[in-house]
């Protein structure tokens, strides 16, 4: 995931949603993504995750701490993530990839289907960076939307990475069956 773009340009996003300081009023869970807290529901947030509903209703001793830690996310994203869960309408283009990242991390099925109809119905970023986001989050509706448009091989070259193992199977197995079409 490339830098936070609105960061780069001189300003920053406003939040559209506080689970700071102010919200601690409201939650019985602290989730801290490195130096970040964010205040929530546990009973909200395991209705959306079955990782947070494992968690924080399961037989871990995570259930039973009034703050946890959560390892190798972004707290920007991690912001996002929480603002889509809460209704908010944080997904463009420059957000989606780490939603999903954070989403698919979580097993949260329903921002991760939210994110597949922004990059399928709105999206604007090249066929090429679909079809890897279709591949690394098992996006199908994108995937065979991205496979759809493929009507040559020079669009076949234009979706291939430079190192190939890293695309998804599924999808080097439709490209190599679309280029034997192309013959």
């Amino acid at each position: 995931m490339a830098g936070f773009p609105e960061e780069i340009a001189g300003f920053s996003r406003k939040e559209l949603r506080s689970f700071g300081e102010d919200m601690k009023q409201f939650s019985d869970v602290t989730l801290k993504v490195k130096e970040q807290k964010f205040y929530v529901s546990k009973l909200y947030l395991s209705s959306q995750s079955t990782y947070f509903a494992t968690l924080f209703l399961g037989r871990f001793q995570e259930s039973e701490k009034s703050e946890i830690e959560l390892k190798d996310v972004d707290p920007q994203y991690f912001q996002y993530y929480l603002e889509v869960i809460y209704a908010e309408n944080s997904i463009d283009e420059d957000t989606v990839e780490g939603i999903l990242s954070v989403a698919d991390m979580f097993d949260t099925s329903l921002i991760v289907k939210k994110c597949e109809e922004f990059l399928v119905k709105e999206s604007k970023k090249g066929l090429k960076e679909k079809l890897e986001l279709a591949g690394n989050y098992r996006l199908e509706d994108l995937r065979k939307l991205c496979i759809d448009q493929i009507k040559s091989k020079e669009d076949i070259r234009s979706v291939i990475p430079d190192d190939p193992k890293e695309m998804d199977h599924d999808v080097i197995v439709e490209l190599l069956q679309k280029s034997l079409a192309f013959n």
